[in-house]
């Protein structure tokens, strides 16, 4: 099987945090707010900033990897030979981690554009567990392995943090109107 030049990891990492980042988000200010607008606003808020942290994030993280690797090669040439170091790497990576995150914040934001507030909330997250079980369906693939339960996998893993955004804004809702 041929390697692949992308990079896999932020490609899934973008995605799956965008899906489930915003989801957690939308689910929980819409099942405190029944809000439309409030909702599509904190959802582009959340994407847009997020994605552009996780892209600054991985460039800097990546970057610094890269550069502790070059002290090492120089303090030992030997070692040098199992390090690739390609200038270009963390703009590139960085780069797929926003724009993975942006394609996934919006799976999740798509159904409140779309719908009322109630019907949103279920249908973001029944989209939102389709596209994560494909995401970790295609990885399951690439990697050789159980397509079927890495998609699974995905999908349950991830599905915490919305189930923890819709009790976050059930308590926060509820304390909200003692106030």
């Amino acid at each position: 099987m041929k390697r692949t030049n992308l990079p896999v990891r932020e490609i899934i990492f973008g995605l799956e945090d965008g899906i489930v980042s915003t989801l957690g988000v939308l689910v929980g200010i819409a099942t405190g707010t029944n809000n439309k607008s409030l909702v599509i606003l904190s959802g582009l808020v959340v994407i847009f900033v997020e994605s552009l942290s996780m892209a600054a994030g991985t460039y800097l993280s990546n970057k610094s990897q890269q550069e502790i690797h070059l002290a090492e090669d120089k303090k030992f040439p030997l070692k040098s030979l199992s390090h690739s170091h390609k200038p270009g790497l963390p703009v590139k990576e960085s780069a797929f981690m926003g724009v993975s995150y942006i394609l996934g914040g919006l799976v999740a934001l798509t159904s409140f554009l779309i719908l009322p507030v109630g019907i949103g909330v279920i249908s973001a997250v029944l989209t939102s567990f389709v596209f994560l079980f494909t995401i970790g369906f295609v990885k399951g693939n690439l990697a050789q392995i159980s397509s079927v339960k890495s998609g699974l996998e995905m999908v349950l893993v991830s599905a915490s943090a919305s189930f923890i955004g819709y009790i976050v804004g059930k308590l926060a809702s509820t304390l909200l109107t003692t106030l």
